[in-house]
């Protein structure tokens, strides 16, 4: 079993999807099994996306409060619903969304050799309490995956295939390294923002290089220890979960405004030279 995760603000968008009901890639739409509805009033996917939404307006903070993963078991293995439905409220509970406190809405997908399902999460949850984090999340799931084969009796994926740069030494230190400071410094209760977290990063001996779109905001994030590159995927931190992690007001800057150049002062030399013009007829 292996899973895949991203997030969005659409929860219509992403419930039509997991139901079945968007056309794509020229196929015709395809009603999928709901499998599991937690802490949701069962409907269309329309319905209970506005019940999601409203609850994901408890946060302010949180400005992409949907969470898709979908959950792949290898291809010829035989799952049940039942081993459906326990991996999908498994797989909340490790992740930190059980289904007491989030809203989790699953779908069945048939539409390709290997079973698989679609599970929908609301981060926010229901308490307006701490909402499920996305940092670390590479690493996390394929332990999570393996616990919950172990678990139900299911067979593991293969691991995924690594290059010689992921198992030498020297980088996977520096990786190490680099997420145990990133991870401390964005949980402070200091934490100010991009330029603090570079400042900080720097006395740790730690260079951070954002990029930014036109708008100003963070797009991506890279560091360096030791003459080791880490890109912020490789420690769990991404330009989009970092904007999420800053105060508010810290994750979405926008660019300074250009101001006008103010006129040049009147030299000398322009003074003479406008003595010396030839003046116009008097009208």
């Amino acid at each position: 079993m292996i899973a895949k995760t991203n997030t969005g603000s659409d929860f219509e968008g992403a419930l039509t999807y997991g139901a079945g009901q968007r056309k794509g890639r020229g196929k015709e739409p395809e009603d999928a099994p709901l499998l599991v509805v937690a802490n949701v009033i069962p409907g269309s996917p329309k319905e209970m996306a506005q019940d999601m939404q409203a609850v994901a307006r408890l946060s302010k903070k949180i400005q992409k409060p949907v969470w898709h993963t979908v959950l792949s078991w290898k291809a010829g293995e035989d799952v049940t619903q039942e081993q459906k439905v326990a991996a999908a409220r498994r797989y909340c509970e490790l992740i930190g969304a059980p289904i007491d406190r989030h809203q989790v809405v699953v779908y069945e997908h048939r539409d390709k050799k290997h079973a698989h399902v679609h599970i929908y999460i609301n981060r926010v949850p229901i308490d307006a309490g701490p909402a499920l984090r996305t940092d670390n999340n590479f690493y996390r799931q394929p332990a999570i995956t393996r616990q919950i084969s172990q678990e139900l009796g299911m067979q593991p994926l293969p691991e995924r295939r690594q290059s010689v740069a992921d198992t030498d030494p020297t980088r996977q230190k520096a990786r190490e390294i680099v997420r145990e400071a990133v991870k401390q410094l964005v949980t402070h209760p200091e934490n100010a923002g991009k330029q603090w977290l570079q400042e900080q990063l720097e006395q740790r001996g730690i260079s951070t290089r954002y990029k930014h779109d036109n708008g100003g905001v963070l797009r991506g994030v890279s560091f360096e220890l030791n003459g080791v590159a880490v890109t912020g995927q490789q420690v769990g931190y991404k330009a989009a979960q970092l904007r999420e992690l800053f105060p508010v007001g810290q994750d979405n800057e926008q660019q300074l405004p250009i101001l006008p150049t103010p006129p040049r002062p009147i030299q000398d030399e322009d003074k003479e030279a406008s003595k010396q013009r030839p003046k116009g007829p008097r009208l």
